[in-house]
């Protein structure tokens, strides 16, 4: 069986696609290696997405979305797309539940976190070190550190706050890189505090607990806490397409370079990262894709 239409990713932006193509009569297949979501799982509160004036949560306005994705029918398979392969004028997935072929595919794979490159990180990953909020465990009272100074690493902290005792957010230059809106929120909470100016150098574990060695003006400082949280960007979760070395976007939409193949949503925004704007691409990739299936019944 060929289909009409694969969308790699069920982010804001996947989903979007996957709706519009269900309601007006394609069958969209939508893949998620993980969980529907995507980034948006991690965000502690929306403000500026429509339709919500005092703002929603991140897992709220996933929910809101997986019920819409239910309400339509659409299927989702919780599998990992390993490569593109262009074959003629159609595309051949490859999936860990083996090969599939279609005549478009929609790439909206989003971001993966960059790690923080200090000393010992790796050795605490997935256990007591997270790059993700919504990978950690929801215990209450615990006291965590968070690493990075953009609006991420601020919104993850305030998240934690409600349930921590507390909060140490650490980062290397003199001002946080965050919104003004969010550093006030952060100042006004509590149990959060704020260590710039304080280059992270080592990370270990002393006396049961995670010790980050820190440099600051003042000269070395040692942090302690339960979990450690790094927050030092992102970059594209790029799905390999065969003969394809750089998928180059057109400036006026999100079609690649290779007919019948779109690249949606984060992994093509750089630092745009909106759910406003992933949800917007895949509207203008479905109605693009839906153009170019029924040109191809007509000929």
């Amino acid at each position: 069986m060929v289909r009409d239409v694969v969308i790699v990713g069920a982010g804001p932006a996947g989903i979007s696609a996957s709706v519009y193509l269900q309601r007006i009569g394609f069958k969209p297949l939508l893949f998620e290696k993980d969980r529907t979501g995507g980034l948006l799982l991690n965000a502690n509160l929306v403000e500026n997405y429509p339709g919500f004036p005092e703002g929603i949560t991140g897992r709220e306005l996933v929910g809101l979305f997986r019920k819409q994705l239910d309400h339509w029918g659409v299927e989702v398979r919780n599998s990992k797309v390993e490569k593109v392969v262009p074959v003629g004028a159609r595309f051949k997935l490859l999936t860990q539940e083996g090969e599939i072929e279609s005549r478009t595919v929609i790439l909206a794979t989003g971001t993966k976190p960059k790690e923080a490159g200090i000393p010992g990180e790796n050795g605490f990953k997935g256990s007591r070190l997270f790059h993700e909020i919504r990978d950690m465990p929801q215990e209450e009272g615990q006291n965590y550190l968070v690493i990075g100074s953009g609006d991420a690493a601020f919104d993850y902290a305030m998240s934690l706050s409600r349930r921590a005792g507390r909060v140490d957010i650490v980062y290397r230059s003199p001002e946080p890189k965050c919104i003004p809106l969010l550093l006030e929120r952060v100042v006004e909470t509590k149990n959060i505090h704020l260590f710039p100016n304080t280059e992270p150098r080592n990370l270990s574990e002393k006396d049961g607990r995670i010790n980050l060695t820190c440099v600051s003006p003042d000269g070395e400082k040692e942090l302690d806490a339960d979990c450690v949280l790094v927050a030092c960007g992102r970059e594209p979760n790029w799905v390999e397409v065969e003969g394809v070395k750089n998928l180059s976007m057109k400036t006026d939409s999100c079609e690649a370079a290779l007919p019948g193949l779109h690249v949606i949503g984060d992994v093509r925004r750089g630092d745009y990262r909106q759910v406003g704007i992933a949800v917007g691409d895949g509207l203008h990739a479905a109605m693009s894709i839906a153009d170019f299936l029924k040109r191809g019944e007509e000929k």
